[in-house]
């Protein structure tokens, strides 16, 4: 028998029955994990099991192999429905997306748990640097599936010094004068994502090309495409002023 006891963001639902669901959760020590949920669809209880809510959950399998069944408690709704804001909407709706994208099951990523949860309590929150922390928080989730970024030093010089670009191919940081000569062909390197200051709106639009361009060489060597929602989010941001 297996049981045990965990937090999560809820990701998605899928009809079991005219009453159950099976409910894809994001943990904190066990990772995304699967669950049958009996009678989730009742009217006291469906709004618990909406995609953004932080649930507490108990989980109980007879094997590894068998679907268990989950008891979930809700944590801290998610006010996602009601979010009166496009961009911040969207913001969410992609960071769950990405999440059950790029992440396999039972693969333990408390770290990645542990920031997504700020950043989602942000957005909801209206802090001011919000659309910052989301570009971190893909810098981050490409770290975690394999496709991190080196920021502490230029590749061709190891100066630490006026870092101004990264490689598309490496993802590694180039400073100004080792990348003179091929700086058409390098991204542009926002200082945000360096030092812990304010990005201006060019600065932003730097900081998504770069995690774009990454996101999408991940998702091409898995043969598939990033989800639409997150193309969404970025037509939402770049469509408009960002802040």
């Amino acid at each position: 028998m297996i049981i045990w006891d965990d937090e999560g963001l809820i990701l998605s639902s899928t009809n079991y029955s005219e009453t159950s669901l099976i409910l894809k959760v994001f943990t904190y020590n066990h990772g995304i994990q699967k669950g049958f949920v009996k009678g989730a669809k009742s009217k006291k209880k469906h709004n618990v099991f909406e995609a953004g809510n932080f649930v507490n959950i108990s989980y109980k399998s007879r094997t590894e192999d068998m679907l268990g069944n989950f008891l979930v408690d809700l944590m801290k709704p998610s006010t996602l429905l009601y979010l009166n804001d496009l961009k911040r909407f969207s913001c969410i709706i992609s960071v769950i997306n990405l999440l059950e994208f790029s992440l396999l099951e039972n693969e333990v990523e408390d770290e990645l748990y542990f920031f997504s949860k700020n950043l989602i309590n942000k957005v909801f929150s209206h802090e001011e640097n919000w659309i910052e922390e989301y570009i971190r928080w893909e810098v981050f989730l490409l770290k975690k599936i394999g496709f991190g970024l080196e920021l502490s030093k230029c590749i061709l010089s190891n100066k630490k010094i006026n870092l101004a670009y990264i490689s598309p191919k490496s993802g590694c940081a180039v400073n100004k004068e080792a990348g003179k000569y091929w700086e058409k062909k390098l991204l542009e390197l926002p200082n945000f994502l360096i030092e812990d200051k304010r990005a201006n709106d060019l600065e932003l639009i730097k900081g998504f090309k770069i995690t774009t361009h990454f996101l999408t060489k991940f998702a091409s060597s898995i043969d598939k495409t990033l989800p639409f929602t997150r193309s969404n989010f970025m037509d939402n941001i770049l469509n408009k002023k960002i802040h």
